[in-house]
């Protein structure tokens, strides 16, 4: 390549000397009365080589440093979506109190990830209207000698427990997610450290967490004790799943208690998802998963301690075609873990059981574009003379992605 560069290089500088030696009808002018300069020696073959070769050096060494700004942008990837909502519940009694109709900017992630041979950078902001948070910084180093397969990742990451708490918000289905998944994993993400590892079909992710999560309120653990959180898992492609355990404890005071007491927090839990395509109309997919456990989080990031509760979702998904979908999820939620439900002056206890249908239509425009219509019907479980509050929601989300 060098060669044949300085023979072109060398041809057309022959081609334009040889043109300027052609006589041509000098212009009169006064220089013509003047004595004639005399004329500057013309460089030698090996003079022009000499500098044809300088030129290209030159050039190939441009041509290096381009190569490596170039091979250290591919290492990072910029990414992220915003999702732009309209929502609508309706009042919770026949007077008209609460409920409200808004648009809203629900979330606006950016994410920066840097990927080397043995190490990966995540992080990943959120700015809303509620202002700029911290979701993700990962620090991982890539096991040597595991083709990048095994991992470990320290620093502010997600909860290596189930399937929908793990999964990205910009590609579930619906706009949240199930009711169980809010109560005993409510912020999804924890301060840590985890490995993550697959072999074949088999997958495990296991890690050590401070265990009260990122809505707690503090950026600091609040105990010394630490909580061991994981899941056994496999992926044949058209069904996936697998079970997940959470061991710990979390400190706090219950009404009898004089100190601080540390309380379990525990978790067990299993997921299955399924993915069919039989119908000439598109992809089905099928997907569910239970957790049952003790201590959990509650309204305004308040914790249940010592509360035991379960609960599970079912999700079905029908594309229809290669832009349209529709899907229908079933939730349910007992914080009483079994108990007899309550009512209390004609409304049904807080911590009743609730069970939520939800019905989504969702279109893409393109592959960077999509929009949801979601209808969903809390159900409170009511006894006596409760009724359930009307807080049925209507949601309509814009997700553009990037």
């Amino acid at each position: 390549m060098r060669n044949l560069l300085v023979a072109l290089f060398t041809l057309t500088t022959s081609a334009a000397l040889a043109q300027s030696a052609e006589p041509q009808t000098p212009a009169p002018s006064e220089a013509q009365s003047t004595e004639a300069a005399p004329a500057a020696a013309e460089p030698t073959i090996e003079e022009r080589i000499a500098m044809d070769e300088g030129k290209v050096a030159a050039l190939e060494e441009q041509n290096t440093t381009a190569q490596s700004d170039l091979s250290a942008l591919k290492k990072l990837k910029i990414s992220g979506y915003i999702q732009s909502r309209y929502q609508y519940q309706e009042s919770l009694d026949d007077y008209g109190n609460g409920g409200f109709s808004r648009f809203t900017v629900r979330r606006g992630r950016l994410k920066a990830t840097y990927t080397t041979d043995l190490a990966q950078a995540m992080l990943q902001i959120d700015a809303s209207p509620a202002g700029v948070v911290l979701k993700d910084a990962e620090a991982t180093l890539f096991i040597p000698g595991t083709k990048q397969t095994w991992s470990l990742t320290a620093g502010q990451t997600k909860w290596p427990f189930g399937y929908e708490a793990p999964q990205s918000s910009g590609d579930r289905e619906f706009p949240e997610r199930s009711r169980v998944i809010r109560a005993f994993l409510p912020s999804e993400r924890d301060r840590g450290v985890k490995l993550n590892g697959r072999y074949d079909f088999l997958r495990l992710n296991i890690g050590v967490f401070d265990g009260n999560g990122t809505d707690s309120g503090t950026v600091q653990d609040n105990d010394k004790d630490k909580d061991v959180i994981g899941r056994v898992g496999f992926d044949l492609k058209w069904i996936s799943g697998g079970v997940s355990g959470w061991y710990g404890d979390s400190l706090g005071k219950l009404a009898n208690d004089e100190f601080r007491t540390a309380y379990k927090r525990t978790r067990i839990g299993a997921d299955l998802q399924v993915y069919l395509d039989v119908l000439p109309i598109g992809g089905t997919a099928l997907k569910g998963e239970f957790i049952a456990g003790k201590t959990f989080g509650g309204a305004n990031n308040a914790t249940n301690l010592n509360a035991a509760a379960h609960g599970y979702w079912l999700l079905l998904v029908q594309n229809l075609g290669l832009s349209d979908a529709v899907a229908v999820r079933f939730d349910s939620f007992d914080p009483r873990n079994g108990a007899a439900n309550v009512a209390a002056n004609g409304v049904p206890g807080a911590n009743n059981t609730v069970n939520t249908v939800g019905l989504l239509v969702q279109h893409y425009f393109g592959e960077n574009l999509k929009v949801s219509a979601v209808y969903e019907i809390p159900m409170t479980a009511k006894v006596d003379d409760a009724k359930d509050p009307k807080d049925n929601l209507f949601t309509l989300q814009m997700q553009a992605r990037f």
